[in-house]
């Protein structure tokens, strides 16, 4: 969609210090729909990702966390 930020600028605005996504946040949990898992890391959530919107427990868990 027009105006939506596009899942290649989301990896641009990761600041995890990698190039891609790391197998550990959210939004590439999310796209292989592991549900199991995405259910322990938001469960009690702490953080949210400012380029996404996800929530999760740890800021480990997502490219662009700030504190809830």
């Amino acid at each position: 969609m027009e105006g939506d930020m596009s899942h290649h600028d989301t990896l641009k605005h990761c600041k995890s210090g990698q190039d891609c996504h790391e197998v550990n946040h959210l939004c590439q949990i999310a796209a292989k729909r592991d549900m199991g898992r995405i259910r322990e890391l938001v469960k009690d959530s702490q953080f949210y990702c400012k380029n996404c919107g996800r929530a999760a427990r740890d800021a480990a868990n997502l490219c662009n966390p700030s504190a809830i």
